[in-house]
């Protein structure tokens, strides 16, 4: 019936318009693949892509169809709500972004912004971590999954929603307010044999000077120096107490940022993360710190 242009994900945008005038869909899942296809195995241009999408997404989340509004009324309310929230994926940034940075920071400034061991919410706390990762790590398994595809979706997760994410939703506002505008860059499919041998051992691919890298390598180097100081305070002070849930979360991030450590010091690979982006890395998690020492 044609697509629904205007967005740049003119196929979410198509299928949202076609429930909205009266389409209905149905779950086709056959034994035999109906359609298959490639996607990026470079992490590059798969953050590049999910950029993209996440311009895209915005564009259909505030448009004057905007699932939020006009969605919940056309189709009907549930609906609605699934098309919204899959529209506003980019606004995951913010609390993704917080959290990469804020109690790590206040750690490294002797601030505790969690519950101390002895307080009844230090439990809380830890219960909804547990009962959320592990709801989702029960999900994918029964629907056939594997630990290994577990962890590989939940901190590429975490690094889309720190990079593609930010840098999407902050180019969406620029070009909202006529700032900037931003040109569609096809994401390349194309695989050489030796990132095809990178990719099927699991190991990520950098080897590009990207300002999509900056957050993610920025948020690595505040977290690794945040748990060193952490666990430095702990055996000078013994603030254990106090401190036991950033330093858990820190060091949870820490475990997430590894392929980042590794593609900064340990790979001698082209594929290896440029010397440029971890020095203006440093430049900027030193400008963080210096900030938020005054802050707090």
């Amino acid at each position: 019936m044609g697509f629904r242009y205007g967005s740049l994900v003119e196929d979410m945008y198509t299928s949202y318009m076609l429930q909205c005038e009266g389409w209905k869909s149905i779950f086709c899942h056959p034994k035999r693949p109906a359609f298959l296809g490639n996607s990026p195995t470079n992490f590059h241009d798969f953050l590049n892509q999910t950029r993209r999408w996440s311009i895209g997404l915005l564009e259909v989340a505030f448009c004057k169809y905007s699932p939020i509004t006009y969605g919940t009324r056309t189709i009907n309310l549930l609906s609605g709500l699934c098309f919204a929230y899959y529209s506003f994926w980019p606004i995951w940034s913010i609390p993704i972004t917080i959290y990469a940075f804020l109690p790590q920071l206040a750690l490294l400034n002797y601030v505790s912004i969690f519950p101390k061991m002895s307080d009844p919410w230090f439990f809380v706390y830890i219960f909804c971590f547990l009962g959320t990762y592990g709801q989702d790590y029960l999900e994918l398994i029964l629907s056939g999954g594997t630990t290994q595809r577990w962890w590989n979706n939940q901190r590429v997760w975490m690094m889309r929603g720190l990079s593609s994410f930010s840098i999407g939703s902050v180019e969406y506002i620029l070009k909202s307010i006529g700032i900037s505008t931003f040109g569609f860059n096809v994401t390349s499919k194309a695989v050489e044999e030796e990132q095809s041998k990178r990719y099927k051992k699991g190991m990520f691919e950098f080897g590009v000077a990207s300002p999509l890298f900056l957050p993610l390598t920025t948020a690595a180097i505040i977290n690794l120096v945040s748990f060193l100081w952490g666990i430095a305070q702990i055996f000078r002070q013994g603030r254990i107490e106090d401190l036991l849930l950033q330093i858990l979360l820190v060091g949870f991030a820490m475990v997430n940022c590894w392929p980042i450590y590794e593609a900064m010091v340990l790979r001698a690979d082209e594929a290896k993360m440029p010397v440029k982006i971890t020095l203006i890395s440093i430049v900027l998690a030193w400008a963080l710190y210096l900030a938020s020492s005054i802050a707090f």
